[in-house]
């Protein structure tokens, strides 16, 4: 298999779940009221981290996740879900959860099913900054406790002096086929915005498989001539293959060597605290 099927196959396994990344407005937040939680299974990188930050001895599963595999403060912690199969029922209902939560879309059957065996459920999608913040305290609220503000958690993602980047403007390449970029509406375009930087596919509509991308062409790169190019690191993909492009040594940005290579987790998915906050110092460097 060419490695330009293996990058498209993990951008359709991981971007059409982003966030696995996905809105998530409050109102989207489906949730039981009960009277105390002190039991929760999480079944996203993100929402562990969450909880953990918010009441670490609340958390009693986590997903198979390569991130949280990195953290020894989840090495103790039941695994419940591997890879992209579904979450093991049997494993969740055997912890004895009061609250469980997953991602709009991806987890809709599993948290579906615990809801009818009387487990109460949060799913969650997230595409700003503003949704993971209001993650952060609906959390909070659920878990009866106090939490540390978003700005304190993400502390590289809430630049002070946001006017030094406002003449600055960029691209971020995903895939180079088909070449993907994320527009206004997707995490990473949320996340470039908060730094005021000008992401030139931001207002770029044309419809893909993946919600919040947009395809570009060697064309309009050549017309637009970003100044800085961000490119992403995926499995089987990696600044060789965008250098490939048969216009890449035409632009501005590789000329001027202002290439940038960004992990997927932190700027295009989530994924976790650490993952974000290290995306973000990269942003303020640019």
């Amino acid at each position: 298999m060419s490695s330009g099927k293996l990058v498209f196959i993990f951008l359709f396994c991981f971007i059409s779940n982003i966030f696995l990344a996905n809105p998530i407005k409050s109102s989207n937040i489906k949730s039981e009221d009960i009277d105390r939680i002190t039991r929760v299974v999480a079944l996203t990188s993100l929402s562990a981290d969450l909880i953990n930050t918010i009441s670490k001895d609340a958390l009693v599963g986590i997903p198979g996740s390569s991130i949280l595999k990195k953290n020894k403060e989840f090495d103790s912690l039941p695994i419940v879900s591997s890879g992209r199969m579904p979450p093991d029922l049997e494993k969740i209902l055997n912890l004895k959860p009061d609250l469980v939560v997953g991602a709009k879309g991806f987890h809709d059957r599993p948290l579906s099913k615990l809801n009818s065996l009387g487990i109460s459920t949060l799913s969650t999608s997230i595409s700003s900054l503003d949704d993971l913040d209001n993650l952060n305290k609906e959390l909070a609220s659920k878990l009866n406790t106090s939490t540390k503000s978003l700005e304190d958690i993400l502390v590289s993602c809430y630049p002070k002096n946001k006017n030094k980047n406002k003449n600055k403007n960029l691209i971020v390449l995903v895939s180079s086929k088909p070449m993907l970029s994320p527009n206004k509406d997707s995490w990473a375009g949320n996340l470039i915005s908060s730094f005021k930087i000008n992401n030139l596919a931001s207002e770029i509509t044309n419809k893909t498989e993946f919600k919040g991308y947009v395809n570009l062409s060697p064309e309009w790169l050549i017309k637009y001539q970003p100044e800085n190019i961000i490119v992403i690191k995926t499995p089987g993909s990696d600044l060789s293959q965008f250098r490939s492009i048969n216009i890449w040594n035409k632009l501005e940005a590789v000329k001027n060597n202002k290439i940038y290579t960004f992990d997927y987790y932190g700027l295009i998915n989530a994924g976790g605290i650490k993952a974000i906050n290290k995306a973000c110092q990269k942003l303020s460097s640019i």
